[in-house]
């Protein structure tokens, strides 16, 4: 009879929401992908911030264009510094669940850095 209760004991504490509370916690969490590697474009991708990949704010989903299999196929959005609209194909961008990553080796997202770089000029008052 001991051994039934040692069973029943195991399960309720295996089942129990106490210890599938730590396992939820980081549901949300996830390595960083390829985001033409996804099935679809996860819903909270379309308004995430685009970053480069030193962490600098690039700027903010426009839109992510799917193939005809529905798959992320590219990624548009507004420029955070000057408001141009850039497009780049989703495979050059990866995604943690957070934010979206566009590759530095890409001409427009280099262009980006290079302007973010520079410091602004400004026409002085006379």
């Amino acid at each position: 009879m001991s051994l039934l209760r040692f069973a029943a004991f195991c399960g309720a504490v295996v089942l129990s929401p106490a210890f599938l509370v730590p396992s939820l916690a980081y549901a949300e969490e996830m390595a960083p992908v390829a985001l033409n590697s996804l099935s679809a474009a996860p819903a909270n991708a379309a308004s995430a911030q685009v970053m480069d990949q030193n962490g600098q704010l690039l700027g903010q989903v426009e839109r992510i264009q799917a193939d005809q299999d529905g798959k992320p196929a590219a990624l548009s959005f507004r420029a955070a510094q000057g408001g141009a609209t850039v497009v780049i194909s989703a495979a050059a961008v990866s995604y943690d669940g957070h934010v979206l990553i566009a590759s530095n080796d890409q001409p427009q997202i280099a262009a980006l850095t290079q302007s973010l770089a520079q410091p602004q000029r400004t026409a002085k008052a006379q």
